[in-house]
């Protein structure tokens, strides 16, 4: 359930004191978050975000766990999986790196979603006590627990804001997260939105450790239903798959643009987001993914409620939330609400520098 606009403020004002430090803001709204913004080269290469050395296992021995949230979660979610993902060792910066390891998807769950889970019933209750956090942060100090994941499984999101060309109008896509979700149901969210994590068996193929190879399979997995594979043979199995040939194809000849935005920790979960923008220039792409007898139709993944798919104008904020219910911050995750801005920050910068270029 959304939070409501005095709880929300209660919890940025009582994570900004916690944690010491500048929370995102935009249109006058904080958000509880805390981002590292990459440089100007970085924001061109995605990958730059991360350090070359593949994940190792991480340990396991964790701060807090949460076992009956999580079997709370397994019971009432039949389709969740204990999958492998991607976690934070360290951020470091100057330049920006984001140093990982592995682990799973349920430790996640207890140690990190849990949090968030806490935090909401004590804003609701008018007395901001979390035990959870304060056992946490014995182990690990407020401060250090913004760059470094030790004592809990802080798997790593990527969201990417996709922003096209509409017969010259440019237009963000996102969209309701369905109630299939393990958590964030019925939330906005942009797309595509992702856990970062290996596809095959074991962690085979370190290539997957890459934001922009999982950008490209979550695109077709997200916008065009591709159904998702698992423990797949081949690592890149879907670069075949022809929305995709397409896409790579404006990114070869500047038809489209994959930006890094910065990493983003959700302070509500201790876990980091990559935050990432698609821009796609070529007009020609919103045609044919729309088009009645498109080869490569728009359509939303599971994950996604049917017929939540907004295409909203970004030339100004009004514009954009006008496609929104009131309220749009207490709609979206906190990740989420931070990508979706610096996402359209940028974009908006893009389309200025392109429409005055001779």
């Amino acid at each position: 359930m959304p939070l409501n606009a005095r709880d929300f403020q209660n919890i940025c004002d009582y994570l900004r004191h916690l944690y010491q430090c500048e929370l995102f803001s935009h249109g006058g709204i904080d958000y509880p978050v805390y981002v590292f913004a990459p440089d100007a080269q970085q924001a061109l290469d995605v990958d730059s975000l991360l350090d070359p050395h593949p994940p190792a296992p991480e340990s396991r021995r964790f701060a807090h766990y949460d076992y009956s949230y999580l079997h709370n979660l397994i019971n009432s979610k039949p389709a969740l999986r204990n999958g492998a993902v991607f976690t934070l060792k360290e951020i470091r910066q100057n330049p920006l790196r984001l140093r990982g390891a592995t682990g799973r998807y349920y430790d996640m769950l207890a140690t990190c979603a849990a949090l968030e889970r806490e935090l909401r019933a004590a804003a609701a209750e008018g007395w901001m006590r979390a035990p959870s956090r304060t056992q946490y942060h014995r182990a690990l100090p407020p401060p250090a627990a913004l760059s470094r994941g030790e004592g809990r499984s802080a798997a790593i999101g990527i969201g990417t804001l996709t922003v096209f060309n509409d017969a010259g109008a440019y237009k963000a896509i996102l969209a309701r997260r369905s109630q299939q979700t393990a958590f964030d149901s019925g939330m906005f969210h942009v797309l595509p939105a992702m856990m970062f994590a290996p596809t095959t068996a074991d962690f085979a193929d370190p290539r997957e450790w890459s934001i922009r190879h999982q950008i490209l399979r979550e695109f077709l997995e997200e916008l065009f239903d591709m159904p998702e594979e698992l423990q797949p043979k081949r690592w890149d199995f879907f670069y075949q798959h022809p929305a995709l040939r397409y896409l790579l194809a404006l990114l070869e000849s500047g038809g489209a643009q994959l930006f890094a935005t910065g990493i983003v920790l959700n302070l509500l979960t201790l876990r980091p987001e990559i935050s990432t923008l698609l821009l796609i220039h070529d007009p020609a792409w919103h045609r044919r993914v729309s088009a009645a007898d498109s080869d490569t139709p728009l359509a939303v993944s599971a994950e996604t409620e049917a017929g939540s798919l907004v295409r909203a104008p970004i030339s100004s904020d009004d514009a954009l939330l006008a496609h929104f219910p009131r309220g749009l911050h207490l709609r979206m995750p906190a990740q989420a609400s931070a990508t979706l801005w610096l996402g359209i920050e940028r974009a908006r910068r893009e389309v200025a520098a392109n429409t005055k270029s001779p």
